[in-house]
Parts: structure tokens; sequence; C-alpha cells
């Protein structure tokens, strides 16, 4: 039997949550899941190595590489082929308290509660989200109101 799949940490859910070509109509659309965002985020925005980026999440980094290589095809995949990207789902946590690390992080929910708020608007949309929990699956976490 295969070992349960962990949920990934992420620091906030994105504010955008997607993208249209323009010069044509979207073909399709790609979906890219809260923690392929992340792992986007962290390792090219910030520019953090794997394993700086599996500690943050709470991945290994063999982990993280087979997320950025799914997110860097399907990024591919939109730019290419012209279709509309949507960022959304995923079996993730919102952090649940403000770690040293993230002191100068600009994204951080835990500095910015608008980000917290858009977390528990997001969750309570898919079907698999339970209210009030800091978590897609329903797990129950601590959120400040």
């Amino acid at each position: 039997m295969a070992r349960p799949q962990k949920r990934r940490c992420i620091c906030s859910v994105p504010q955008i949550t997607g993208f249209s070509p323009r010069g044509c109509a979207a073909s399709d659309s790609v979906n890219l899941t809260y923690d392929e965002y992340e792992v986007i985020r962290l390792l090219d925005l910030l520019r953090m190595s794997q394993e700086e980026c599996a500690k943050r999440m709470h991945i290994s980094r063999p982990t993280v590489t087979r997320i950025y290589d799914e997110a860097r095809r399907k990024l591919a995949d939109m730019l290419v082929n012209g279709k509309e990207l949507t960022v959304g789902g995923g079996d993730v946590v919102v952090c649940t308290e403000m770690k040293p690390e993230c002191v100068n992080e600009e994204h951080c929910c835990h500095k910015n509660k608008e980000l917290l708020r858009g977390w528990r608007e997001t969750k309570n949309r898919g079907a698999a989200a339970a209210p009030e929990t800091g978590t897609a699956t329903g797990e129950r976490k601590e959120v400040e109101r």
C-alpha cells in the first residue's frame, strides 16, 4: 500500500486566481495547484534552493522537484498553447503561525490578514472544503478572525 501524501505547507493563498491569454480565445484551461504555485514562488521569485523550499513546505526535496517539474510543464502548456490558467486546489495547509524565516515575507498571511481571509473564501467555495478550518480537507486548525 502506498504511503499517504503529506500536506504541503504554504505561506498564503494567492490573491490572483487566474490568467487569460490576449489576442486569441483560450482553447482550454490549465490548473496550477496551490502547492505548485508555492514552489514556483519560493524557487523562482524568492530564489530559494530546493532544500530551503522543501524545509519551508515541510516536504522532501525530491517532492519539491516533482512539483516544480509539473508546475513548469503546466506553465509552458498555458503559454505555448494559449490556454487559460487557474490557480487553486491541492492538499495544502496554510501555516498556522508566523515563523522566524517569514519576518521579511511579503506574502505572509500572518502579516496581511487579507490573505488569510482569501483562504477562507476560496476553501469555502470548493466541495471538499470545510468551513472555518485551515486546510483544504477539513482538518481543524486555529484560524484568526
